[in-house]
């Protein structure tokens, strides 16, 4: 018991480090990328993305991103394995997923809320670029992105329930994520931003789990 506790400490230490680490780095990053590069790399993939075929192509992939599958997919586990099969593992891997989701989703629209930030193509259409706060528009709602931190907490809770999978977890995550910019749907902070927030809340998830004793992997 008293190893246990300890490494839930030393854990909870290293959680609390990487976000007293990242979180300025994050911050630094949009502030820079909103007055150097997050307008230039929008401009860039409008003009080389135009094309209908190749931007449906990013927009279909980018659909991944949507929480509402995964969320009920998640849920229907939970309570199958919960009730039905009765199977704890199976249970809190699909109850770990929904929350992941949810509530990084959760936290990405009251972000979303007080910022009120310009989509791109309200500055290829009117000229629009900065925020206006505490708006519901979905075209005020670009920072940050929902879709990209959909695809982070569900990759990243998949991670921590099979590790063996990290690389194609990445790799699709990386996709969807990209897809978001190059279609001009959001800007480059948005998505970094989005990831993060998936990011840092299914790890803190993931903790309170173990501090639990609610294991997730078999």
């Amino acid at each position: 018991y008293m190893n246990n506790n300890i490494q839930h400490q030393n854990s909870s230490k290293r959680v609390a480090k990487i976000i007293l680490v990242s979180f300025p780095i994050v911050v630094l990053f949009c502030v820079v990328g909103y007055f150097f590069f997050d307008l230039p790399i929008a401009k860039y993939c409008n003009s080389v993305f135009s094309n209908n075929k190749i931007r449906r192509i990013f927009k279909d992939i980018s659909k991944l991103g949507i929480a509402t599958f995964y969320l009920i997919c998640s849920a229907i586990i939970f309570l199958f394995f919960r009730f039905i099969r009765k199977r704890a593992i199976c249970s809190n891997q699909g109850l770990f997923v929904f929350l992941s989701i949810s509530l990084s989703g959760v936290l990405i629209l009251l972000i979303k809320f007080i910022f009120g930030r310009y989509r791109p193509k309200m500055f290829f259409q009117e000229q629009l670029y900065g925020f206006e706060f505490f708006q519901l528009k979905g075209k005020i709602t670009s920072f940050p992105s929902g879709h990209a931190s959909t695809i982070a907490a569900l990759m990243l809770s998949l991670y921590f329930i099979s590790p063996k999978y990290r690389v194609i977890y990445f790799i699709i995550a990386f996709v969807v994520v990209i897809s978001r910019v190059l279609v001009c749907h959001h800007f480059l902070t948005d998505v970094v931003v989005g990831s993060y927030v998936a990011a840092i809340t299914t790890l803190c998830l993931k903790q309170f789990l173990d501090k639990s004793g609610i294991a997730i992997q078999e």
